[in-house]
């Protein structure tokens, strides 16, 4: 790749630990939610997050097509309270310091809200480093994996997939990348080597000596 790319950084588990508190965090604040608004028990309203979960990838997408009366951005920002994310964040070891070493535009893809992207990313102070910040409510309450969340960054971002580097820490969400000509990086301790994976970093220093790698070959043969 001889030109400069367009990084296409997810949030959880890529820029910060979100299985460090984060994730349990928003989860039990959904659950709470659940429990108020539709009249359940909280093991009740456990099982239902859950259950919406993996039927539909996101607690969102279940609440859209069986509770339209529920007021999605209300319960994203209930659930994803700004005082309490910040007090559970924990960083990748070293992140401004790699991000900078990373030449390009760099954009945030997350299937959370923008808000709560944003919040992460100013707690973080690393907001300078981001050209967009793309969460579901910038893509129709859509997220990844759907093709159509994809096709609305790159149109939004005026750009070509082959000018793009998608880095996730879930592969699930790096096949559509690759169907569409993005070039995919699968971070995280547990990535390995899948056919639509293009590389492998297994954090943010790995993802820098990757970088180096890549800028300095012609991998577009």
């Amino acid at each position: 790749m001889k030109q400069t790319p367009i990084w296409l950084f997810d949030l959880d588990n890529t820029l910060h630990r979100a299985d460090c508190g984060i994730f349990q965090l928003i989860n039990q604040k959904m659950t709470e939610y659940l429990a108020e608004h539709l009249n359940l028990s909280m093991s009740a309203a456990s099982d239902l997050r859950e259950h919406y979960w993996h039927q539909y990838g996101a607690t969102l997408a279940g609440l859209e097509k069986h509770h339209q009366h529920i007021d999605i951005m209300d319960f994203l920002h209930q659930s994803h309270p700004e005082n309490e994310v910040k007090a559970a964040l924990v960083a990748e070891i070293g992140l401004p310091q790699h991000l900078a070493q990373l030449d390009g535009t760099k954009v945030i893809f997350s299937n959370g809200p923008s808000f709560y992207a944003q919040t992460i990313l100013a707690e973080l102070s690393i907001t300078h480093y981001f050209d967009k910040v793309f969460g579901c409510d910038d893509f129709g309450l859509l997220y990844k994996p759907a093709m159509q969340a994809y096709q609305t960054v790159l149109t939004q971002l005026a750009v070509l997939p082959e000018q793009c580097i998608m880095v996730d820490d879930s592969a699930a969400n790096l096949r559509p990348a690759k169907d569409l000509g993005i070039t995919t990086v699968w971070f995280g301790q547990t990535a390995h080597n899948l056919p639509f994976v293009d590389f492998v970093a297994k954090d943010m220093a790995d993802l820098v000596r990757l970088w180096h790698f890549i800028d300095d070959n012609d991998l577009s043969q």
